[in-house]
């Protein structure tokens, strides 16, 4: 039994000395854990925070991309504006250019008016000339008469008075305002 026991003893030893290896691992594994649960638990709070910092990000750029969303509908409506408007002017240059040309087709006649009424006043202007020379051409010759009917006059007034009369007659036929005023007194 001795040697049993002795046995038994050696056995003890050997697991008290396995027993105090496995208690050194265990508080090494526990101290390994520890550390790598601080570890891990470190990532992940370090990967939250990547989380969080990316989600706000994406929320950046989801707002961004609303702003760039709404942008582009204004932008869209503008240029459809924009082309509206653009239509709206071609067709008023359009119409300011059939209205261009009416004018100056208007402004062509008008210079054929002028044109034709400066010759037919030329020509009136002539006429005028002609009939001022024509009336000057005939007071000469009335003031020639007159003069030829009063020499007339004086001869047959120096005739004598039977021929007075007739002298009479021929004044009243040369002076008709003279003989009215003569009548009338």
């Amino acid at each position: 039994m001795l040697e049993e026991l002795q046995r038994l003893q050696a056995h003890i030893g050997v697991l008290k000395t396995r027993l105090s290896q496995y208690e050194n691992e265990n508080r090494t594994l526990l101290n390994d854990k520890d550390t790598s649960a601080e570890q891990h638990h470190s990532q992940i709070a370090q990967k939250n925070s990547i989380i969080t910092h990316k989600q706000e990000e994406v929320d950046t750029l989801s707002d961004q991309l609303k702003t760039s969303q709404d942008q582009l509908k204004q932008l869209n409506t503008d240029a459809t504006a924009l082309a509206d408007r653009y239509s709206r002017l071609e067709k008023s240059c359009t119409d300011l250019k059939n209205r261009f040309q009416e004018i100056l087709a208007e402004r062509n006649e008008l210079r054929m008016l002028k044109e034709q009424m400066q010759n037919e006043q030329r020509h009136a202007q002539q006429e005028i000339q002609n009939l001022k020379l024509e009336r000057e051409r005939l007071l000469q010759k009335n003031e020639h008469a007159k003069a030829k009917v009063e020499a007339i006059i004086q001869r047959l007034s120096i005739l004598g008075t039977a021929q007075d009369q007739h002298a009479q007659e021929i004044q009243q036929l040369a002076h008709p305002a003279e003989a009215n005023e003569e009548i009338e007194s």
